[in-house]
């Protein structure tokens, strides 16, 4: 038997003649401060004849809806100091973007990522991952040291969490490179953006770039002097963020001391801090200098381990320096680093300088053990990135959203996003690294051998990114780097090398 008999249909086709007398009648009450065009009276007639054509098809009358103008922006969190950014429906008097204010929210979907949450929203869990599958090449024949390869470089599988709307978890670890490490395991308490407190271990408030998270950093490596600033720690953290109407955000933490660490070998700790600010946020009067922050951070500490870390590398992972087997950390060490960074629509830029004082000792015990000194490390970078396919940046911690993803049937129409970025490091040591330590009338000690590594290094880094979707990310970096005396990379004479080139590639999925 159909759904819809002949009778029914006359009474629906009388019903809709009546409801268009009804607003047909309105809109001539109304026409002489709204007169009706041609094109909307068509508009009406076509969209009464689409519907009678339904009813007679016996099927509900369905309204499409309108196709946005771009993809939605794809939800980021930096992963300190800031924290974890709320899930999409922590707060009671969010709504889903999906649906309008009226309809029942979801408990379980996709909103830029997987979710599932209580009917109060109270309890939101979101599974976030990332895949980086990375090849390097390097381009001098005459180095054994580096080995052209693939490999994983990131395979993380990570929980989020908003527990009673302002309890902040991630759980976070990686499987990439062989190995099983806990990257993220901390909760942080945020009843308000200006006062925060985080536990556990997360990201130090310190270098700007560490602080960019993996899946968003422009290059496929951070700079030279990454490998120095503190990075994840285990600890406790007081933050704020968004103070003065989006000007100021601060951190300022107590944590073990470690680089990138679980643990630690001695009671000494660390304290770490930092303060950003954006001088020119939502300026009328200098619009262009909105996207201005400068910054500033530092740390102090007790270290009595040994020294981490122990080689130091170009971004590529070429070592050329490194400090003997026995070499320890025992004093004080300081950090301090000044940061600026600035966005203004396709353009981006960041630099960051960084200053460090280390007292080392030669061994711990035995020969040399007398000695302590206080070893500077200097460095810096500058990067700069510009998007040529017509999107926008304001920060470094966030997806770049092309405006037409990537079609490989449409390639000129549809080209994804595409970005050109350049870099340049540095990293020196003092010299007191080479310095001869006489231990007896024939015998001395060093920290480093100058025979076999250099003080000194700096890179250049070029490159291009491929922004397919908001999820999926192709990169290409040429690396070249010099050092300040030859490296030891090889065997024979050949072997000491004053520079090196290397190409890297990666392809990125991220959700």
């Amino acid at each position: 038997m159909p759904i819809f008999s002949v009778r029914s249909y006359r009474l629906g086709v009388a019903f809709l003649t009546a409801i268009l007398w009804v607003l047909t009648d309105r809109s001539l009450q109304a026409q002489e401060s709204h007169p009706a065009t041609n094109a909307d009276l068509e508009r009406r007639v076509q969209e009464l004849e689409e519907t009678l054509q339904q009813l007679k098809a016996g099927r509900p009358a369905v309204t499409p809806a309108p196709k946005p103008d771009a993809p939605p922006s794809i939800s980021h969190s930096m992963d300190a100091p800031a924290g974890l950014a709320p899930a999409p429906y922590a707060k009671e008097n969010q709504e889903s973007p999906e649906a309008g204010g009226d309809d029942p929210p979801r408990w379980a979907g996709w909103d830029n990522g997987f979710f599932i949450q209580s009917p109060d929203k109270r309890f939101v869990l979101r599974v976030t991952g990332q895949i980086q599958a990375d090849y390097r090449t390097f381009l001098d024949d005459v180095d054994f040291t580096d080995t052209d390869q693939f490999f994983i470089r990131r395979a993380r599988f990570g929980l989020e969490a908003n527990m009673f709307t302002y309890y902040e978890f991630r759980f976070l670890p990686d499987f990439g490179q062989g190995q099983t490490v806990l990257q993220d395991a901390y909760m942080n308490v945020h009843y308000w953006d200006a006062f925060q407190v985080e536990v556990g271990k997360f990201k130090q408030p310190f270098s700007y770039e560490q602080l960019i998270q993996d899946r968003f950093v422009p290059t496929m490596e951070r700079s030279m002097i990454d490998q120095l600033v503190p990075a994840r720690d285990v600890g406790v953290m007081l933050h704020g963020q968004h103070l003065f109407g989006d000007r100021l955000d601060w951190g300022i933490a107590v944590s073990n001391g470690e680089i990138n660490g679980n643990g630690d070998t001695n009671d000494n700790k660390d304290l770490v801090g930092r303060l950003a600010l954006w001088p020119f946020a939502g300026s009328e009067r200098f619009p262009a200098l909105r996207g201005l922050e400068i910054g500033v951070s530092g740390s102090t500490g007790i270290e009595e381990e040994p020294v981490s870390p122990q080689t130091l590398k170009t971004p590529a992972g070429v070592p050329w320096f490194q400090f003997n087997p026995g070499v320890r950390a025992d004093g004080s060490r300081k950090r301090w680093s000044p940061e600026l960074s600035y966005f203004f629509r396709s353009f981006g830029f960041a630099a960051q300088y960084l200053r460090q004082e280390q007292d080392l000792r030669p061994a711990f015990f035995g020969p040399g053990s007398q000695y302590r000194l206080e070893i500077p490390f200097e460095g810096f970078y500058a990067m700069a990135t510009c998007l040529l396919t017509g999107e926008e940046r304001t920060t470094y911690s966030a997806a770049v959203v092309p405006l037409r993803d990537f079609e490989p049937l449409h390639p000129f129409t549809n080209p994804g996003a595409w970005e050109l970025v350049a870099r340049v490091s540095r990293l020196d040591l003092g010299e007191q690294v080479f310095e001869r330590l006489p231990t007896g009338r024939t015998t001395f000690v060093r920290l480093a051998d100058p025979n076999r590594f250099a003080s000194s290094a700096t890179e250049v880094t070029l490159g291009f990114n491929w922004y397919l979707n908001a999820w999926v990310r192709t990169q290409f970096n040429y690396e070249h780097a010099w050092f300040d005396d030859p490296v030891r990379l090889g065997p024979g004479p050949g072997g000491l090398l004053k520079h090196q080139d290397t190409l890297m590639t990666r392809f990125q999925v991220i959700f």
